[in-house]
């Protein structure tokens, strides 16, 4: 899920609420928000790079 998605659920959508508990400041929460951070099973994880579409050959 998307990191808003995640602050949503587990924190009632509280941005600073959920920097406190990482221990970063809220203008921290708010990058990683904007650079697109995502959570699979409670870690979160930055995009580093787009992948290539996979075509099939028939």
């Amino acid at each position: 899920m998307t990191l808003i998605e995640y602050i949503e659920k587990y924190y009632s959508g509280n941005q600073a609420a959920f920097a406190a508990s990482c221990g970063v400041k809220p203008q921290q929460v708010t990058q990683w928000i904007n650079k697109g951070f995502i959570v699979v099973g409670h870690t979160l994880y930055s995009p580093r790079r787009e992948l290539p579409a996979i075509t099939c050959s028939e």
